[in-house]
């Protein structure tokens, strides 16, 4: 036993340790905690005679096993960073708290975000104010099953504005630009208005030559979206899930 001066109980306060941020479980007459930056939980006490008596040396562990935690970050921290690998090189030449770091087996959430290579782009919630002001488009495919024609792909072109889509199937993926003629022929005879922006991804169908060169000749504007990024086209994106599940 420890003598505590200042306790002014004997009763551990279950309440407590949850406002300090630990998870109490009563499993098969034997008491848990846990905290959230733990991977699992360590038994702390036992039942007996209808109260629960904690374990000290169970406590006096999980001290020494956060204390020592605390320790492996700090010098992992120290030293700018330097991966583990690296650490284990350095172990042979260099000992004490440098020991501790080779054993860290957490993930270190600032080295995580600096390695962290996603291209960063604008978000926009700015619909457009009026019909065939903005086009969004994208393929899905291929299909694992072929239509009647032969085709295994298909493209929509969706109306920012409206959310109208249209849908032409496509045997290739080069058949994207003919096919865009066909619908922008179409809208506008419909409507009597112009196509002003052309949004889609980076995908070899649409930065095709003949394709980018008709859009300037019409004064279509394009809007590409990052690489790797689909959520940045999520309009055709959303449109596709709806339709196939694809993505």
């Amino acid at each position: 036993m420890l003598h505590v001066p200042r306790l002014g109980m004997n009763l551990l306060s279950v309440s407590q340790l949850q406002n300090k941020g630990y998870d109490v479980f009563f499993i098969e007459e034997k008491v848990y905690v846990k905290h959230s930056s733990w991977k699992r939980k360590a038994q702390i006490g036992i039942k007996s005679n209808r109260l629960y008596r904690l374990q000290l040396e169970s406590l006096m562990a999980l001290r020494r096993s956060n204390r020592d935690k605390d320790l492996k970050e700090l010098c992992h921290m120290r030293i700018r960073h330097l991966h583990h690998g690296a650490l284990r090189i350095l172990r042979k030449t260099v000992s004490g708290v440098l020991e501790l770091s080779t054993e860290r087996d957490d993930v270190c959430i600032w080295c995580a975000r600096g390695k962290y290579a996603k291209a960063m782009f604008s978000r926009s919630n700015n619909r457009s104010h009026s019909v065939l002001g903005l086009i969004h488009s994208d393929i899905c495919g291929p299909m694992s099953i072929k239509d009647l024609s032969g085709a295994e792909y298909f493209v929509t072109f969706i109306d920012d504005h409206s959310r109208k889509t249209w849908i032409y199937f496509l045997k290739t993926k080069d058949e994207v630009f003919g096919r865009f003629k066909e619908f922008k022929a179409l809208v506008e005879n419909l409507i009597g208005k112009k196509i002003k922006v052309l949004h889609s991804n980076n995908g070899g169908e649409y930065v095709d030559k003949d394709f980018t060169d008709f859009c300037a000749r019409e004064g279509i504007e394009r809007e590409w979206t990052t690489p790797y990024n689909p959520e940045q086209n999520g309009v055709a994106e959303r449109k596709k899930q709806d339709y196939c599940g694809c993505s």
